[in-house]
């Protein structure tokens, strides 16, 4: 049985959230004008000024404000969203008309964000991912949004919490994380050391060039990282919930997830710690959940005990690539004339699933993926290696991600991509096969 279609309009505050910004630059226009202009009778020696009546200029100023707030009404008055069967739609534009829509088969995730203002008005964003671009609603109102985010995903209400993020532990984490400490060390030598032994005040303006630096690595990230909670859905899809003043949601579909990476700084071995990062196909990650580069992870939780990880990936990826969080195969002795780091190397392949191992000195970063999810296989050898008998083995994945196992001789190099294409295809296939044969 069909479901009725939902319309709407988004809220009311809306036409206010986008003209502020034209009455604002139009403020500060007239505040950098402000001397061409007198109001009321003329003063005398103001030859070069425009006096205007008092009541003319804020006749104008009201007809400004009316005509801009009522262009952006009549706009939001001309916009409208429906979903009805498996296509959400959304028309917008007063002069310019613009209409989007997206089949559901096609949606990825549907995220709903609340700004710190948002909250206290009662509105929120409804971000909806498609492959290649997203579609935003804003604004609606929280039930409006939940209604429709049930209906995209056709989720049941029922929700599994499995893992909650303690303050205390975020706050140490981040202090304890090996960029805060360098950057601290820096500032204490470059700013306050200078002051504390000259006592000059201006010693202290090099404060400038490294404060903004620690504040992203832990304030801003306190704020950001705040009552972040992990939920599993009743429809299998996995959705983290974050953010002290701005509150933000990322849902994951664990069957587009490429590979699971689990970092473990220096610091955090003491408390067994660790930092769960997944890469997903086809979906753009917030940038405050990307820890680095283009290509690198978004972060599913940003500090959890390594139990709570290995139950993470035990969700997300099943019980075999649990068994493949331990006993990588070592990187060769040849490796360790390649690399300091030759002892940090390793990787397993094996029971669907490769896992590669790295790091500085100690095995810091976990790997895992999915065989199935391999798209291609490369091995590379530069010069250096080349002299040294060596090779690296690359496997590419979805989104332009890889899984590298570094510095392994050149006959087991050859041994492992081939290994690692074959069972890649013979894993698609099977795939394949289980996906068609659930579907009839």
């Amino acid at each position: 049985m069909s479901q009725p279609a939902i319309e709407g309009r988004l809220h009311p505050v809306t036409p206010l959230r986008h003209s502020w910004a034209v009455l604002a630059a139009l403020a500060t226009l007239a505040y950098q004008l402000r001397d061409l202009f007198s109001f009321g009778p003329r003063p005398e020696g103001s030859a070069d000024t425009i006096t205007l009546p008092l009541w003319a200029a804020c006749t104008a100023a009201v007809l400004i404000v009316s005509g801009t707030v009522g262009l952006f009404t009549s706009a939001w008055r001309h916009s409208h969203y429906s979903l009805d069967g498996s296509v959400l739609e959304y028309r917008s534009g007063l002069l310019f008309k613009v209409h989007r829509h997206c089949e559901l088969d096609h949606v990825q995730s549907v995220d709903i964000l609340r700004p710190f203002l948002g909250k206290i008005i009662g509105v929120c964003t409804l971000s909806v991912v498609v492959p290649g671009t997203t579609m935003t609603l804003s604004y609606l109102t929280l039930n409006q949004a939940r209604a429709l985010k049930a209906r995209i995903l056709a989720e049941d209400t029922a929700e599994d919490l499995l893992h909650r993020v303690k303050t205390k532990d975020l706050a140490l984490a981040l202090l304890l994380d090996i960029g805060t400490n360098l950057w601290s060390l820096a500032m204490v030598a470059v700013a306050v050391l200078p002051y504390v032994l000259s006592g000059e005040l201006l010693t202290l303006s090099t404060l400038f060039a490294f404060a903004p630096r620690v504040w992203r690595l832990t304030g801003k990230k306190l704020f950001v990282y705040s009552g972040w909670s992990v939920t599993r859905t009743a429809d299998g899809t996995y959705r983290t919930d974050y953010g002290m003043f701005d509150t933000k949601q990322y849902t994951y579909r664990d069957s587009r997830i490429t590979f699971i990476q689990l970092y473990q700084p220096l610091l955090w071995r003491r408390f067994d710690w660790v930092e769960v990062r997944v890469a997903v196909a086809g979906a753009a990650a917030p940038s405050m959940l990307i820890p680095s580069g283009a290509a690198a992870p978004s972060i599913l939780i940003p500090v959890c005990p390594r139990p709570v990880a290995e139950k993470m990936v035990l969700h997300l990826l099943g019980q075999d690539a649990v068994s493949h969080l331990n006993d990588p195969l070592p990187a060769p002795p040849a490796a360790r004339k390649a690399t300091p780091f030759h002892k940090a190397l390793g990787y397993r392949l094996g029971s669907g699933y490769f896992t590669a191992w790295s790091g500085y000195f100690l095995r810091n970063v976990t790997t895992v993926c999915p065989v199935h999810r391999v798209q291609s296989v490369s091995t590379r050898q530069g010069p250096w290696q080349r002299r040294l008998g060596l090779a690296s083995v690359y496997a590419y994945l979805p989104g332009g991600g890889s899984v590298p196992a570094a510095h392994r001789t050149t006959s087991e190099a050859a041994d492992l991509a081939t290994r690692l294409y074959r069972t890649s295809m013979e894993e698609a296939e099977a795939q394949h096969r289980k996906i068609t044969n659930t579907q009839w």
